[in-house]
């Protein structure tokens, strides 16, 4: 009889050291796939980033506080920048999707195939690499640190990890700020406080041979606000041929807080286009800001039609 308790109370104790084990081993396995972030990196010192798809990739370079495509010198919005990186910060691990390397080609996360590549640089050296795949649902990916056999779900889609250089390059990148001289074709205006004025020094006092007229406050407002929001869309894959594609080419000198610039509108058979003095590139417009910019002219400043002055007839 004592032999038998002994065997049960033996037993008993076996019993529940392997519910110890077992509540032990679960408690592991939770704390080893307890979200955590995906990337152990020191944000702060991240100056330089490249993102990659199947046709080619860009790179991204920081320079004080300011971030610039490097491929050709384009700033980009800081506050893309800021919102794409805070995506990659709050990336998390959790359970994974697969933990076989084998998977990796099937998910498409592996460095010989893949959707989307992002890796992160300290002053030339790597301090992260991600491998975005397939899409798994509205807004998500599967995502492997290039280090990890492990693929997550990542609340981030590719679409939003775009390897487009026009996607992030500043669409404001040659529009003036803070104007307080325009010169056209045919007009020369300058700021005197909040109201504008032709500038009536110089030869453009003669064009025209006519006296200025009433400069209409409300019509160069929209000139200069048009300046001020002039939107590029893209860059132009070709420099528009002067002897052959160009229709009409308007030059507008625009001087503001930062400096003078020259502007070069073309209008083409069926495009529009401007450049800056700052830059090599042109840039392709919508018809209504060509319009809104390049199509003034003096008449269409002034109220009421200028009267001629016989004095210098």
């Amino acid at each position: 009889m004592k032999q038998l308790k002994f065997w049960l109370s033996s037993l008993l104790i076996l019993q529940l050291l392997i519910a110890l084990a077992l509540l032990w081993s679960n408690y592991l396995e939770s704390e080893d796939n307890k979200p955590k972030p995906l990337l152990d990196v020191k944000w702060m010192d991240v100056n330089k980033f490249t993102i990659e798809d199947k046709s080619g990739g860009i790179t991204f370079i920081k320079s004080g506080a300011s971030w610039a495509l490097s491929n050709q010198a384009l700033p980009v919005s800081d506050n893309s920048i800021n919102k794409f990186l805070l995506n990659l910060k709050l990336l998390k691990t959790g359970w994974p999707v697969a933990t076989l390397s084998a998977s990796h080609i099937r998910f498409e996360v592996s460095d010989s195939k893949f959707v989307r590549r992002v890796e992160l640089f300290n002053n030339d050296i790597s301090v992260g690499k991600l491998l975005f795949g397939s899409s798994i649902g509205l807004g998500q990916s599967n995502v492997r640190r290039i280090d990890d056999d492990n693929i997550y779900n990542a609340r981030l889609d590719t679409l939003d990890i775009s390897a487009n250089i026009e996607e992030w390059f500043d669409k404001s990148l040659i529009s003036a700020n803070d104007i307080s001289g325009i010169n056209g074709t045919d007009y020369r205006l300058k700021r005197i406080g909040a109201t504008w004025e032709f500038d009536r020094s110089g030869p453009s006092i003669l064009l025209g041979n006519s006296s200025y007229g009433r400069l209409d406050q409300n019509k160069v407002a929209e000139l200069d606000q048009a300046l001020s929001n002039l939107k590029i869309l893209k860059i132009s894959s070709f420099k528009p041929n002067p002897q052959s594609d160009v229709i009409e080419k308007i030059q507008i000198n625009v001087t503001d807080d930062k400096g003078s610039w020259v502007y070069i509108f073309i209008k083409t058979d069926h495009s529009f286009y401007v450049t800056r003095n700052d830059r090599e590139e042109y840039f392709t417009i919508h018809q209504a800001i060509y319009e809104n910019i390049a199509g003034v002219t003096k008449s269409k400043l002034v109220v009421g039609t200028p009267i001629i002055n016989s004095s210098l007839n």
